[in-house]
């Protein structure tokens, strides 16, 4: 219904954001990765998707497309509503998500609130074959989504907030630091 908003952020926060559109305050659920996107204040553009329930109406944002289209690919699973899509999208960026699926890899999805092993297989069941249709393959192995992912990977399984993670990585200076270095630079 809507496809998206544009808008002066009013407030940012985990997992939440507010945009003034037209002199009307929109609240909408965003992920750790959208709000790292987000800048503190200013104008923005966030992608939407609507969700209609019985008793009430959500408004979800999302910065990028690929994040949008895997958080609509995840609720089409059995089980998975859009506050488990959301946590997924949470933690981890939508091409890493997208590569556990399609390799079978269900060990990671566990680490997502919400998300035990029953689900964590039929999300992989229920959509490996629809995202390799859109071209999306599987880990090659570690490094396939990128030193610097996986470098935010392990900061937050040392549990620190994906927002926090990527800024320390992104504080690091170097071009072909392996991950160990990585980490141990951001940890620093």
């Amino acid at each position: 219904m809507y496809e998206f908003l544009r808008g002066d952020i009013v407030r940012r926060g985990e997992g939440q954001a507010v945009l003034e559109v037209g002199g009307v305050g929109y609240v909408l659920a965003i992920s750790a990765s959208t709000l790292a996107q987000m800048p503190p204040s200013g104008s923005f553009i966030l992608l939407t998707h609507l969700v209609v329930r019985e008793d009430r109406q959500d408004l979800y944002g999302f910065a990028k497309e690929p994040e949008r289209h895997l958080f609509r690919q995840l609720l089409l699973v059995s089980g998975v509503g859009p506050a488990v899509a959301l946590g997924l999208l949470s933690t981890f960026e939508p091409a890493a998500l997208a590569s556990h699926i399609v390799a079978g890899d269900t060990g990671p999805l566990t680490r997502a609130k919400g998300i035990g092993k029953r689900t964590a297989e039929r999300i992989v069941v229920e959509l490996r074959d629809r995202l390799k249709k859109h071209g999306i393959k599987g880990a090659a192995g570690p490094g396939a989504t990128g030193v610097r992912a996986d470098a935010v990977l392990a900061l937050c399984s040392l549990g620190l907030a994906r927002t926090e993670a990527e800024s320390r990585i992104a504080a690091v200076k170097g071009e072909d630091l392996d991950l160990e270095t990585l980490v141990k630079e951001a940890l620093q």
